[in-house]
């Protein structure tokens, strides 16, 4: 029913959204309140070489260091617990609301190691040899959805989600890809969007953050489920691999 290609991935992501609205509305608003302590420890200035004074500072800061790892962190377990609602509705589990978040919480300790492991291998991988690196990425694509809905170790699922995508590197990759794109690109107009607005508005500087972060907000809740959902269609397509090509 959920097969891997856009419109399985988008049936899927409709019929999941009633079950995992609320981690995506909890990481929404996480990630905006990142951005509006940054925009406020930024500050706001007309003056492009003191604004990218302040931002050097910031990047280089233990505020801003803990403030990324702390979010990550709660990125970490909300994710997880939307990969669990969405394989529950693709596989038509009847859990109870709450089964998502217990499944995430479960799986947060492995989640942690195998992102660092994911996140450091290929970022080195991809510096040094780029094509590499960008296989790599794609072959370790499905760890989240294994760590979760097989309950395996951060090893173990990385090395599962080399063995389920094997064969089909470029199907998978190229769906992840579009899929990522796709959620990203309503952001990217809203904000050009919003920009100009604002301009026409005559809203000064010191407003405008605050208000495309709220709306932004808003449209991520809707953005954030799809690419869990893709990962969830492609790891099933894999699941089913054997038995349909024996």
């Amino acid at each position: 029913m959920f097969e891997a290609n856009l419109g399985g991935v988008f049936r899927l992501y409709r019929a999941a959204m009633k079950r995992c609205w609320l981690p995506s509305l909890l990481l929404a608003l996480a990630w905006s309140w990142v951005a509006i302590l940054v925009n406020r420890r930024l500050g706001s200035t007309d003056d492009l070489a003191a604004w990218l004074a302040q931002a050097q500072a910031l990047m280089w800061s233990g505020y801003l260091w803990r403030l990324l790892v702390a979010a990550g962190a709660l990125s970490a377990l909300l994710y997880s617990t939307m990969v669990a609602d969405i394989y529950a509705v693709a596989t038509g589990g009847a859990t109870p609301a709450a089964a998502g978040f217990a499944a995430g919480l479960r799986a947060f300790p492995g989640v942690l190691v195998a992102a660092t492991i994911f996140m450091v291998v290929t970022s080195m991988a991809t510096a040094l040899f780029i094509v590499p690196g960008a296989y790599l990425w794609g072959m370790w694509q499905l760890w989240l959805v294994v760590l979760v809905v097989e309950r395996s170790g951060p090893v173990t699922a990385l090395t599962r989600s080399w063995q389920l995508v094997t064969g089909a590197w470029w199907r998978i990759t190229t769906l992840v890809t579009v899929v990522t794109v796709v959620s990203a690109v309503p952001a990217l107009v809203f904000d050009s969007l919003m920009g100009a607005i604002l301009v026409l508005l005559g809203l000064d500087a010191a407003h405008a953050p605050a208000v495309m972060t709220v709306t932004g907000a808003i449209l991520d809740v809707f953005l954030l489920p799809l690419v869990p959902a893709a990962l969830v269609a492609a790891y099933l397509d894999r699941q089913r691999a054997p038995a349909q090509h024996g």
